[in-house]
């Protein structure tokens, strides 16, 4: 879901949802054996009616949702440098359009969206990178459904579902008449990870059409209809520290 021509911190970690940089680099065996979370288990594939109906009951759900917070475990893996990452934090989305990740291992390093824009500030580095999510996402559909300014059932089309060890298994397909997608996007596929009891989304996975896949996994989720504080989602950094602001490069 990355320009993976860009900096090797943005195409390590804003793959989904969001992104997100470069830490830590584990062997590549390890990091795809975390994507478990969206394998099929020996149950077998889930009969297309009722897995469209598990889908709608999803977009009903998650739209009469006003905030969503807890943890998360991702794992990344970027074909161009056939390199894979592990990471994990906490974070928080807010409707419409607003999300914060906050990494805590294997170091420390703050991510916001809001008004159409990432800000991103890594502690170690002294850095605070700014840019337009257009300049940085090879496809908005996923993360629209997250932040809620999207509709998964009509930007989607259902390829299959199965069960697995943590829930249902969507795999989508962007719609390639849909909004937006020019033909894909870039985007190969959208794994929707559901808690079948609840209908609500758990977990993601984004395949890009050049091999680089995000998988995160939500845990310990708290979901509620009343918003969340503004200030949370206004990244603060001390005074001297180094800006990168891309916006300006991409006005100019």
């Amino acid at each position: 879901m990355i320009h993976t021509s860009k900096n090797r911190d943005i195409a390590l970690h804003i793959q989904t949802l969001a992104a997100f940089v470069a830490i830590a680099l584990f062997n590549i065996p390890v990091a795809r054996a975390q994507l478990k979370s969206f394998e099929c288990d020996k149950r077998g594939p889930i009969e297309k009616q009722r897995a469209e109906a598990i889908l709608q009951k999803v977009q009903v759900e998650y739209a009469q949702i006003q905030t969503m917070r807890g943890t998360f475990r991702q794992d990344s893996y970027v074909a161009a440098l056939d390199e894979g990452e592990q990471s994990s934090g906490t974070m928080v989305f807010s409707k419409p359009g607003l999300m914060r990740w906050s990494y805590k291992v294997p170091r420390a390093q703050e991510v916001v969206i809001r008004n159409g824009e990432l800000w991103m500030y890594q502690p170690d580095k002294g850095q605070v990178m700014i840019d337009d999510i257009g300049n940085v996402l090879l496809s908005a559909l996923p993360i629209s459904f997250l932040m809620g300014i999207g509709n998964v059932t009509k930007d989607f089309t259902l390829k299959s579902a199965c069960n697995g060890p943590q829930g249902v298994i969507l795999r989508l397909t962007p719609r390639a008449a849909g909004k937006d997608t020019k033909e894909g996007d870039g985007l190969a596929g959208f794994d929707l990870l559901v808690d079948a009891t609840k209908n609500t989304p758990s977990g993601a996975k984004i395949t890009s059409l050049g091999g680089n896949i995000t998988g995160i996994v939500f845990e310990n989720l708290e979901l509620r209809a009343d918003p969340v504080p503004a200030g949370t989602f206004v990244l603060e950094y001390p005074k001297g520290v180094d800006v990168l602001d891309r916006r300006l490069k991409a006005g100019s």
